[in-house]
């Protein structure tokens, strides 16, 4: 859940389409706000503080925008455009959003607990993220940053917590399928190492079998040619 309000100022862009290379050199990244019936608007940051405003905020938490010569507003990021080859922030998208209704946005999941689950001992099997994401419910401020999601439960092999048995924080309802599976427990996987070890001993007692089969064709033969 937002505590401290995150604050990025921003600038009226006229740079546009190509022109925008010519900003990043400059160290400024396009941003772009629209969004509750208003009139989008094309917007510059310096990169920086951008990328730090991005840090803190991530997905979930709500930024306000201080427009130069403007009025501030309450947004939430819902786009990052990226470099295909160096991954340098090259747009981000604010959605504005009226503190007062609910929003749908994914939050990230994290897991805890996966040692302490029963299912786990002596190596029978081990804990899988299934989802990393679960899409809620609530006013701006009351999104958590995270959901962490209690394994500790899980009691066997195939035992799993789906998204509608999660406990959610107040004010946060689910917004996604109640169905997907957010961990589960499986059997520990085989490698093709231990396939070949295996195969390895299979075949080994096998020869032995053969080894001590024709032992025992040979004693007989033996006794034979001795009567």
């Amino acid at each position: 859940m937002a505590t401290d309000a995150i604050i990025l100022k921003v600038e009226q862009r006229t740079a546009l389409g190509k022109k925008n290379r010519a900003l990043r050199r400059q160290g400024i990244s396009p941003v772009h706000m629209y969004g509750l019936n208003e009139d989008s608007e094309s917007l510059q940051a310096d990169l920086k503080e951008l990328i730090s405003v991005l840090r803190a905020a991530g997905r979930t938490t709500p930024v306000t925008l201080k427009v130069a010569g403007g009025k501030d507003t309450v947004t939430i990021v819902r786009e990052i455009a990226r470099h295909a080859v160096s991954g340098d922030v090259q747009h981000v998208d604010f959605q504005r959003v009226d503190v007062q209704q609910e929003v749908e946005t994914p939050v990230p999941v994290s897991l805890t607990g996966q040692e302490d689950a029963p299912g786990t001992a002596g190596g029978a099997g081990v804990v899988t993220q299934g989802s990393f994401e679960i899409l809620v419910r609530a006013k701006p401020f009351d999104v958590p940053n995270e959901i962490v999601v209690d394994c500790s439960g899980l009691m066997e092999i195939d035992s799993a917590i789906t998204a509608g048995e999660v406990k959610l924080p107040a004010g946060v309802t689910l917004a996604g399928p109640e169905e997907d599976r957010i961990a589960w427990i499986q059997p520990p996987r085989v490698s093709a190492d231990d396939d070949a070890a295996a195969e390895a001993a299979a075949e080994g007692e096998e020869g032995e079998d053969s080894e001590d089969a024709a032992d025992g064709d040979s004693e007989e033969s033996a006794d034979g040619e001795e009567e």
